[in-house]
């Protein structure tokens, strides 16, 4: 299950110790790189207002009127920004550098295609040549990518962590979930599919997207009317005739969600959830019909709400709230226990696109915006931005 930690198939002190000088060396890198970048930008922009002073113009120059950063997509930003930044924390668990590979990665892709098994294996081959270092550079890549997303709010920074987020959303999707087991039988929106990179890799694609885009009508529909087009999408897959998703029970074992519970019960974390999840299997187990018929019901008329959207789509937007944290806790097992969890799991980045949808059309852009004040001109070879400072905070529904 992607985002599912296991057993942390750790190799012991050694590894770790590995794991943590390759955090080491390659943190004190980026810093020595970040430091470079800082003074040769600081020298550019004092080159810049020593020629501006020189020529009797303004430094910098005053800065266009321009709105300010659409609500939908400051709330996708930070939110998916913080996402990765714990997805990076919990790369740093001890057991990742040598647990990763036979834990998660090699059995995300057992009931998937040969060929998905044969893409998957060679990622798990990689890892497992040089466990501590792809350890250390996946925790930076990942907290560098959160990092990003928080403090360039608009411009060609903000764009670029999009575009980075696109490429390593699809690299975790594809080599780390085995494409979020699409390709397997049983696939189910319940247990992980379509996959949390891809989602992620979804919400990077529309940072990177042109900020006018998200003033545009057909973007705000394209948004609403894509998110009811996959639950209704999900809500058929779940509701196919056999795929087991009916049956609590299948020739005296459990079916498909209730093994899924099971197994995630048995992953070392708080007793009180553990017994939560088992409890659920129990009652799956006995009532498999009517869980999945809720669970069909439930994704229909969501889905159906985001289709239709005006007054639907914020009832939509709650349903979507309810349905998306009821699995995330009785199915997924918030999906950070295990000691080798990459990430929260699908539901979280699901639920988050869905209200980004709902902000896009319910909280549109500003048309205009007061022209920001020009920085003062500071000394030689201090820099300053001249660009718009906002406050970094949620978007929430007026």
């Amino acid at each position: 299950m992607p985002g599912m930690g296991g057993p942390n198939g750790s190799d012991g002190g050694p590894l770790v110790q590995a794991f943590h000088h390759a955090l080491l060396v390659q943190g004190a890198f980026l810093l020595v790189v970040g430091a470079f970048l800082f003074v040769a930008w600081n020298q550019l922009r004092a080159l810049q207002y020593r020629r501006a002073v020189s020529r009797g113009e303004p430094f910098p120059p005053p800065v266009p009127a321009r709105p300010a950063e659409p609500p939908a997509r400051r709330f996708l930003r930070i939110v998916f920004g913080l996402l990765w930044m714990a997805d990076g924390l919990l790369q740093l668990q001890p057991g990742m550098p040598g647990g990763l590979a036979a834990a998660v990665l090699r059995p995300s892709a057992a009931t998937s295609p040969a060929w998905v098994r044969h893409l998957v294996g060679a990622g798990a081959d990689v890892w497992a040549r040089h466990p501590a270092a792809a350890a250390a550079s996946a925790v930076w890549i990942e907290l560098g990518i959160g990092l990003l997303l928080l403090v360039a709010p608009r411009g060609l920074p903000s764009r670029a962590a999009g575009v980075v987020s696109v490429g390593w959303g699809l690299l975790v999707w594809s080599v780390g979930s085995a494409f979020g087991g699409i390709f397997a039988p049983g696939a189910s929106v319940l247990i992980g599919a379509p996959g949390a990179g891809l989602l992620y890799a979804v919400a990077g694609g529309l940072v990177a997207a042109p900020e006018e885009a998200w003033t545009a009508p057909r973007t705000k529909r394209l948004l609403t009317a894509g998110t009811g087009v996959f639950l209704l999408a999900a809500a058929v897959l779940q509701a196919w005739p056999g795929r087991g998703s009916w049956q609590g029970r299948i020739g005296g074992r459990p079916g498909p969600l209730a093994d899924m519970v099971t197994s995630m019960a048995a992953v070392p974390q708080p007793r009180p959830l553990a017994a939560l999840l088992s409890g659920f299997a129990r009652f799956d187990e006995a009532h498999g019909a009517a869980v999945n018929l809720v669970v069909v019901l439930a994704l229909a008329a969501v889905g159906t709400g985001y289709l239709v959207g005006g007054r639907f789509l914020r009832p939509a937007t709650g349903g979507l709230a309810a349905l998306a944290l009821a699995d995330w806790v009785l199915v997924q097992d918030l999906g950070v226990w295990g000691g080798t969890a990459t990430d929260v799991n699908s539901m979280v980045p699901l639920l988050l696109l869905g209200i980004t949808a709902t902000l896009a059309t319910v909280r549109p852009a500003a048309a205009s915006a007061p022209a920001a004040a020009p920085a003062s001109a500071g000394a030689p070879g201090v820099a300053g931005t001249g660009e718009e400072v906002q406050p970094v905070g949620f978007a929430g529904a007026p």
